[in-house]
This record gives C-alpha cells, structure tokens and sequence, in this order.
C-alpha cells in the first residue's frame, strides 16, 4: 500500500503530465483557453499551489493542437550571470525546445552591437516567428528568481509588454504570447518608479482545490480494498483532510499520502492523530518545507516586519482587512500563501495555518525593533515621573531653606524656632508619602495594564466556548436538542446531554407547580445555492408576526444558527448576507417543537450583479 500512495500522490516538485492525482481546476480551463486565444497571461501566487504542473498541462495540451511552445525556467539559468549571458541563455532554450538552435545563435553572434534586451527580442521576431508558422507561446517560470539577479531585469518585461503594445502595428507579432508565472506581483515586475509598470495580460486565478475537485484524490486512499477502506471511508478520510487544508494542494497531497501509508486510519480521528503529528507539533514546525516557507517570506521579506505580523494578528482575530493589492503589507501576505480572499477580505487560508501561525508565535516574532520602541516608550515616561520628583524635591528643598531662616530670624524665640523645624519636618514627610504614592501608582498601572492584557487574552480563547456559553445556562431541554442536532459530535456534546436531563427534570418540576412552558426554537444552515458552501456572517431575523418582536442570530463558521426560547405562534423568519438576495418565509414555533429552515429556503442566490 505504501508504493501505490508513493506512485499515485505527489508531494513536491511538479506533477508529471499523466499524474493520477493532477486535480483538475478552474484555472486549467482559463489559462489554456486564453493563451490559445492568443493573450497574454500570468499566473502569480504563492509557491506548491500548482502553478508548474498547470504550466506543464497547458504545455502539453497546446502542442496538442499544433502550437510552437518553449518553456523558460529563469532558476536553471543561475544567478552569477552578465545581463548578455542571461539574456543568451534564454535564446537558447527557446532554440533548443523550437529546434531552431543553430539559426538563433547565429542572430546572435551576428548583431554584438545591439543591446542584450534588443538583440533578444529580434531575435524572437526575426527568426522565431519567421521560422514557425502558426502561433507562438512562451512560458517564463519562477519570475521571482530575477530578484537574485546582479542587473535589473526591469527592462525584461518591459520588453515583453513592448512585444503586446506593438501587435497594433506588427500583425505577425499576434501569433506570439507569453504567460508568466511566479511568486510576485505584478507590481514587482517592474520596480523602477520611472518606468511604466507592467499593466497587461490577463490575470489567472490559482485558488485551492474545492471539495468536489478535489475528489479524485479519494482513490488513492482506496486504492488497496483489501484493507477495508470502502469508497465510502475513503471519501469521509478526505472530506477530514480537506478540513485541516483547506484545499491547499501540497498539504492536501501530503496528507492524503500520509493517510493512505498508515493502514490504521479509517475515521477522522486518525487524520487529525497524523495531522497533528506531520504539521502541528513543534518538531513539524521546524521541518515542513512549506511551513518553513511561509514563515521566512513572513519574517525576510522587505516589508515592515511589525506591520505586517501586526496586521496578520487582525485577520487571525478574524478583524475585517481588505484585500487591496496596492498595500504592500497585504501583498507579502497573499504572496507567502498565509492567507486567502473571500469576498474582497483576507482569511487565513486553513486550520493547519492557524494552528502554527497562532497568536504566541505572532508575540515570539514581533521584532526587536518593536521591543526597543516599547522599552523606549517606558523610558520615557520613567523620566517624566523623575522630572516631576525633581520638582517636588525642589520644592522640599526651596522649604526647608525658609524654614532655617525663620529659624535664624527667631533666634531669641526657642519656641517659634521649634514650630518652624517640625512645619519643615512635616512638609518633608508630606514629599516623601507624595513620591512613595507616585511609584505605588506607577505600580498599579503596569499591573493594571498586564491584567487587562491578560483579560483580553482571556476573552480571545473564550470565543471557541461562545456556543457552548449560550447553551449551558439554558433551562429549556429544546435548546439542548436543537444544540446536539447542529453538532451531535461537538466537544461538548456529553456535556450539553447532562445539561438536557437535567433541564427536563426541572421542566418536569415546574410543571407540576402549574409553570406553562411555551417556547420553541428555530434551527438552519445558510449556505450558497451555487456552491452549496456555508455562508459566515449571514442575518437571520425572526419577527413574530401578531406582536412584531424580533429576535436575531449571525450565522457561524458552518452557515448555521439557532434561535432558542421563542414564545409559540407564527414568525416571519428572514436570511440575508452582503452580495446575495434576501428570502424570506413564514414558520409556525409550537412549544417543545424545533422548526427548521427547508434546504431550498436555507440557500442564498447572489444578486444579479455580482454573478
């Protein structure tokens, strides 16, 4: 068994063209159709998502229909390279792979007065394009190698956008494309502030693998029947994959090999054992490539590091962060793969990064220059509490001269000359209790400021238990049931039974003290009607129709809600969510009943212009 998930998963580099576990996406069918339709394209995300082996699959299929294709890796070129070595070395692989070597090195040795770039793009439209008939596409892979590069490369892609903004005057030029791909931006490309930025080509979208595409891989996990693991298991073992995945492809490929090894995993709590054990202690920090990845284009990348840790610790807190492409923090985000965009707002993209990425490693990061700014703030208001104790001794001081020379002045009056000591004695003490209530203070607030500190922290980690809070001081055993119906495996789910019993045994109680108990509860799940996924954050308001109370509800992480202790009658029951159609029905609580949404009704049409 361990050989058949060897062969069949792939966990790192790209897949071969004829790989049984290639998961078929979007992204396939849009970069092939563009690029055949001749337009330029890039694909620019995170690394494993795949972009390679789409490249390799497109390639093949291209060829397929008689297309010239020349694949440039820009790692294979090296980096200790002249701007006219470079430039070389791409000309010829573009030889090699077009079988039009010999003719694109005598081009080159030909035109040594021309520039590196403009040699290069002759080259590809003298020779190249009048060799070949028919169309033309070139593939340029890990773009971001040019970073490494002694000589700016900014001319490069501006010579590939020249190749686009000339076809309106040379028609041969529209048989030629390219299609980047690459850790970057398209910002990047072009970094010179004086040079027009990289604005062509379409952009192909690379997202993680959906439940539904991602089901082939189920097979591998199926492959030995001999082990008892039916299509059914091997479906809800993937399902549980794609739980801690989120659809990333090296993750989701890494686990579903690592499950398919370990005979022993036949239910969810196998793949969370493994997952666990590969991802999540802190040994698997330290060894996966991808985790590994994430962190140092996290904590290297050019970008203020406390910025950007800060501005993740928002989107981990589940604070609402735009997706604008323009901030460079959000960029080095996107771009280590840490996050993903739902609905114009950035997320972590699965458990398994939220997990590791947690809010201690956020604080064990933040930089030292964040920790010199805080010491540096605590200097500073150690020297204001200074200054105002150097003024207070000042004025001790200013009173206590006075008093000795009253003394002097009162000589002949022993007295006099004793009642001004102890004045001067008691004014003395009085500084002294107005320093010592000053430091005590300042030892108040550091403590007041760690303990409000911690009871944020505190109420953080409280909000996993936020359903649970909501259930447990409810005395209506109906509650209980609706709660076990939405998470019948819930962690607290023994709990929540106790609880049940116990309500309906004071239910029983309160009954026979003549107590009429009239409430019900109203259960759903919202989701989208296209893709059938939960949607977060829905509003679900049930407004009684004879007295016009209301009663509200978000939904969860799981599109699910509940609304509990609702008097019996009829209410008028509305879902809505931003970007989709608002429904609404009509729903008949009786007491001790549970009314819920029908599937038809729990679904969201998004509105007619957002489709």
């Amino acid at each position: 068994m361990s050989d058949i998930a060897t062969s069949f998963y792939v966990t790192g580099g790209t897949l071969r063209r004829d790989a049984q576990s290639y998961v078929q996406r979007n992204a396939d069918r849009d970069l092939y159709e563009s690029l055949y339709e001749g337009k330029f394209c890039y694909v620019l995300t995170s690394r494993q998502m795949g972009k390679s082996s789409l490249m390799v699959r497109t390639a093949v299929r291209l060829r397929e229909e008689s297309v010239a294709v020349a694949v440039l890796d820009l790692t294979a070129l090296g980096q200790n390279l002249t701007a006219e070595q470079w430039y070389d070395g791409l000309l010829s692989r573009i030889g090699q792979q077009l079988d039009i070597e010999e003719e694109l090195e005598d081009f080159w040795l030909s035109h040594t007065s021309l520039g590196p770039l403009q040699r290069w793009m002759q080259a590809i439209r003298e020779v190249v394009l009048a060799r070949l008939d028919g169309r033309v596409v070139i593939f340029v892979d890990e773009i971001d190698a040019v970073r490494s590069l002694p000589f700016s490369t900014d001319e490069f892609f501006a010579g590939i956008r020249e190749f686009y903004n000339r076809r309106t005057e040379d028609t041969e030029l529209e048989r030629l494309t390219f299609c980047l791909l690459g850790v970057a931006t398209p910002t990047d490309l072009i970094r010179d502030t004086s040079t027009t930025p990289f604005n062509v080509g379409q952009r192909i979208e690379l997202n993680d693998f959906t439940e539904a595409e991602a089901a082939p891989l189920a097979k591998g996990i199926t492959l030995s029947r001999g082990l008892g693991r039916t299509e059914k298991i091997g479906a809800t073992l993937l399902k549980r994959i794609l739980y801690w995945t989120g659809g990333h492809p090296y993750l989701t490929q890494r686990l579903c090999q690592a499950v398919a090894e370990d005979t022993s995993i036949t239910n969810r709590a196998g793949v969370d054992r493994i997952c666990e054990s590969m991802f999540l202690s802190s040994k698997a920090r330290e060894r996966d490539d991808n985790l590994l990845f994430v962190r140092e284009r996290m904590l290297r990348s050019e970008a203020d590091v406390a910025g950007l840790l800060d501005l993740y610790a928002k989107v981990r807190n589940h604070k609402r962060v735009q997706d604008d492409e323009r901030n460079s923090l959000v960029a080095v985000l996107r771009l280590s793969g840490i996050t993903r965009v739902m609905e114009g707002y950035l997320f972590v993209r699965n458990r398994i990064y939220y997990r590791v990425f947690d809010r201690e490693w956020v604080r064990a990061e933040m930089p030292d220059a964040e920790v010199r700014r805080q010491k540096a703030a605590y200097r500073r208001g150690l020297l204001r509490a200074t200054a105002v104790a150097a003024v207070i001794l000042a004025v001790m001081a200013a009173l206590v001269i006075v008093a000795i020379r009253e003394r002097n002045r009162a000589e002949a009056a022993a007295s006099l000359a004793r009642m001004n000591e102890q004045i001067a004695e008691e004014k003395t003490r009085k500084v002294e209790e107005t320093l010592k209530q000053l430091q005590e203070q300042k030892q108040m607030t550091a403590e007041s400021q760690k303990l409000a500190e911690e009871e944020r922290l505190k109420r953080e980690d409280d909000r996993q238990q936020m359903i649970w809070e909501m259930i447990k001081d409810d005395a209506n055993p109906l509650t209980f049931q609706a709660y076990l119906e939405m998470y019948p495996k819930g962690s607290f789910a023994s709990q929540a039974r106790r609880q049940q019993r116990d309500a309906r045994k004071r239910l029983k109680e309160s009954v026979a003290q003549n107590e009429v108990v009239t409430t019900g509860v109203i259960i759903g799940r919202v989701y989208d009607t296209a893709t059938d996924q939960p949607l977060i954050g829905a509003k679900v308001i049930a407004r009684k129709t004879d007295t016009g109370a209301e009663r509200r509800m978000d939904t969860g992480a799981d599109g699910r809600c509940m609304i509990a202790l609702l008097e019996q009658g009829t209410y008028r029951v509305t879902i809505s969510h931003d970007g989709y159609d608002e429904k609404s029905t009509g729903i008949t609580v009786k007491p001790d009943r549970i009314a819920r949404f029908s599937r038809v009704f729990g679904g969201l049409n998004k509105k007619a212009s957002n489709r």
